[in-house]
């Protein structure tokens, strides 16, 4: 019975989360009989349950409510505002009762009769609404599916250390020298690893649909608190994010969604006299952007007035006026995240106290994710917030202090420079160390001071680098490092308490070489350091940059296997891989990597080593991947260059430029994915072709696999249809009344009669695809 019990709770919870969303919209549209079914299947439900776990207290409020909604849907009441909010308050209750239920305890009864009394038609006219008990606030559903979330946490170490294992098992395999029936067999347990790895990481996702459900029932209570007309649109709720993500932006949401309806949207007295609609409009997105998900949340309202921001944080002290007289606005936005900065006239129940942005931002970026804010006067606000997929694999940079290594989320990450190649210099002023990159000014944080270390026992012969980071838009500074190692994506999991109430650390990881190593978290590093980021940049670049109206695009320059340095935008990165050589050979006429079960197309600008590990980038246009192999070695992340000189011919390279007294090559992106498009895996939904004729063995064993290699399912079942018609026989098979794109064929080489030769495969696949034209322009 205390099995049932939990899962009573489970259900309920989870069918809360959206049920409040369904009746908001069913409430704007009584006439929508799908919604009212429902929620009337829903109250059913939790009846039902209830008598067989002989729970009287929930049985009954929910009978009252069944009995209601049986009125509305036989047309015998109306669905006013006041019955609503009854039914409203009555689902409220039962989430109430399931919580108490969990903690094991008593139920008031004496709550349910004003509740059933509201339910009453008389009474439902002329006494006020019931408020709910959870007013307006997010329910957190139960942190459970089928099975505890802290079940696949321990799942998914567990996988990480067999990832682990199976890499340390790779490395003496190669050292024995084994035969090609092990290497087989433990290429097919690789693959397998990682496809368990990516089920339990797909496991711990859920639609994004969880997090939106409430906003219905959230926008509807507080606009009516408000005195405000409000409309929410919301897309996207099919994305897929990890369930702790999701738990950990609800607080952010909520805050925004408040300071939206509070002091963003007018009164609609106000917006008749700014000709707009008197209902405001909120709407909130969401859509998967690489391994990120982006959530935009637009109001229609008043906007943030740049001007009066300014003021406001001259006046609390936040920047000084000399400061604030060289700010864009762009800049001056940011100033939302200052603590005890608002712009509100007065503070409500709601918001305008100056407390909640600037934790917001906090709370996003400990997941590591950043938040923006965009804002027209007069026409709306636009927040967008941009998080990782799941926080359990984080794509980091490794680097090194001393003899200890260390992470940060490559998502922070803006530069990467080298001091040994005097690519920045450094200069102490008031005691503070400032590093001078491209004339921009940044604050430094010698992390060996901060871990307990003497920076000035580290030996200057050492090659140091600098890496940028960014907290916010604008916040950057550069952390002190002694060596940068590798990209990785990495399994992250808590610290100790004792470690992560420093503030410094996200997590731990336990990269492929075995070797662990702590995540930094950057916001809280800087806090650490006692940093006033946004006072770090010049004033005078920011408003060059803003004069400017545009940002180049950051690309990594690295050592080619060829000896050249060159360049590549990060956009076409998705990430770097470390592989085996062995793993790479000619297949097929081409190099391919055989990795996690498929092949991708290698490009190496020089001969691959030997034997051991082999760098490559895995560029990808958002169809086709490829490889590029690269020297192991630094590879810096800097903007984009301006000035390129073009290359004198078509090619791998489009052009070159100086960078730091060396050439440096921008590879032709366009040329090498055309280059390989042959070559790339057909993309889905391909056209179909229709074979008929001919004998059964030369049609499937050697025609259908030629068709197939052109981009083509094949069918041989007449009735399907298809884009193009391959006529395989000598003799016409198949009339030409219904068939406008045929292709025919015949055995005989010599050409006549309007056929194509069998064997003629370029002709046969030309025509193909002419034969396809025709057909979609007929």
């Amino acid at each position: 019975m205390d099995d049932l019990l939990a899962e009573f709770i489970a259900e309920t919870r989870e069918m809360l989360g959206t049920i409040a969303g369904e009746i908001v919209a069913w409430e704007a549209d009584p006439t929508d009989r799908k919604r009212l079914d429902a929620v009337f299947r829903f109250v059913h439900t939790v009846k039902g349950s209830c008598g067989f776990l002989d729970l009287t207290h929930l049985q009954r409020v929910s009978h009252e409510a069944e009995n209601a909604l049986s009125d509305l849907r036989d047309g015998k009441r109306e669905p006013t505002p006041q019955l609503v909010g009854a039914i409203l308050a009555i689902i409220d209750r039962i989430g109430d009762m399931a919580d108490a239920l969990e903690r094991g305890e008593e139920i008031d009864e004496s709550l349910d009769d004003p509740l059933i009394a509201a339910l009453d038609s008389e009474a439902s006219e002329s006494e006020p609404i019931v408020p709910a008990q959870s007013g307006s606030e997010l329910r957190n559903p139960a942190r459970s599916i089928r099975v505890p979330l802290e079940l696949l946490d321990r799942l998914m170490g567990g996988v990480s250390d067999l990832v682990l294992a199976r890499n340390e098992l790779s490395r003496q395999l190669r050292r024995a020298q084994s035969d090609d029936q092990v290497e087989t067999a433990f290429d097919r347990m690789s693959v397998c690893v990682a496809e368990m790895r990516d089920a339990i990481t797909w496991a711990r996702m859920q639609r994004i649909e969880s997090l939106f459900a409430a906003l219905p029932r959230l926008v509807r209570d507080l606009s009516a608190e408000l005195g405000k007309s409000v409309t929410l649109e919301i897309d996207g709720a099919d994305v897929e994010l990890d369930r702790e993500m999701i738990e950990m932006l609800r607080d952010p949401l909520t805050h925004i969604v408040r300071n939206a309806l509070d002091h963003g949207i007018e009164d609609p007295d106000r917006r008749r006299e700014l000709g707009k609609p008197k209902d405001g409009a909120l709407r909130i997105g969401a859509r998967q952007s690489g391994n990120r998900i982006q959530i935009t949340i637009a109001d229609d309202g008043h906007g943030i007035d740049p001007q009066r921001l300014k003021e406001r944080a001259v006046e609390s002290g936040a920047i000084t006026a000399d400061g604030a007289r060289a700010m864009g606005d762009s800049e001056l936005l940011e100033l939302i995240f200052q603590p005890g900065l608002s712009t509100a006239d007065a503070v409500s129940a709601i918001s305008g106290r100056g407390v909640g942005m600037d934790i917001v931002r906090s709370n996003v970026e400990r997941i590591g994710g950043t938040i923006e804010v965009e804002s027209e006067p007069g026409r709306g606000t636009t927040l967008s917030l941009l998080v990782p997929l799941t926080l359990t694999i984080i794509p980091a940079l490794v680097f090194g202090v001393g003899a200890g290594r260390y992470a940060i989320p490559r998502a922070s990450i803006e530069e990467i420079v080298s001091l040994k190649k005097d690519r920045a210099r450094l200069e102490t002023i008031g005691g503070t160390d400032i590093a001078i990159v491209r004339d921009r000014r940044l604050p430094v944080v010698r992390l060996a001071t901060i871990f307990g270390g003497d920076a000035q026992q580290e030996n200057p012969a050492d090659e140091h680098h600098l890496v940028i980071v960014r907290s916010s838009r604008r916040e950057r500074f550069a952390i002190m490092v002694s060596a940068v190692f590798d990209h990785e994506e990495l399994v992250v999991k808590p610290a100790a308490p004792c470690i992560m109430g420093t503030g410094v650390y996200a997590g731990t990881a336990l990269p492929d070489n075995g070797m662990p190593l702590l995540l930094l978290d950057i916001a809280g590093l800087a806090s650490v350091a006692g940093l006033r980021l946004s006072m770090a940049s010049q004033p005078g670049e920011a408003k060059a940059d803003s004069e400017v109206g545009r940002t180049r695009p950051d690309a990594l320059t690295f050592e080619d296997l060829d000896g050249r340095r060159r360049v590549v935008r990060m956009g076409l990165i998705e990430r770097i891989i470390d592989a085996d050589v062995a793993t790479i050979g000619e297949r097929a006429g081409i190099l391919r990597l055989v990795k996690d079960g498929e092949t991708i197309p290698v490009v190496a600008s020089g001969p691959l080593p030997e034997s051991g590990v082999v760098r490559l980038l895995r560029l990808s246009d958002g169809k086709v991947a490829i490889a590029y192999a690269i020297a192991s070695g630094t590879a810096d992340v800097a903007p984009l260059p301006d000035d390129f000189e073009p290359a004198a011919r078509p090619g791998r390279v489009a052009g070159v430029t100086v960078q730091a007294g060396e050439a440096v090559e921008l590879l032709d992106a366009h040329y090498l994915f055309a280059e390989f498009a042959g070559v790339a895996k057909p993309e889905a939904g391909k056209p179909r072709c229709l074979v008929v004729g001919g004998d059964d063995l030369w049609r499937h064993e050697l025609l259908a696999p030629l068709i197939e290699l052109a981009g083509y399912d094949v069918t041989f079942d007449e009735t399907a249809d298809a884009a193009v018609v391959i006529d395989a026989s000598d003799a016409d098979a198949i009339s030409t009344e219904n068939r406008g794109a045929v292709v025919r064929l015949t055995a005989d080489p010599s050409p006549g009669q309007g056929k194509l030769y069998r064997y003629d495969r370029t002709a046969i696949v030309d025509a193909l695809h002419k034969a396809r034209g025709r057909k979609a322009r007929g």
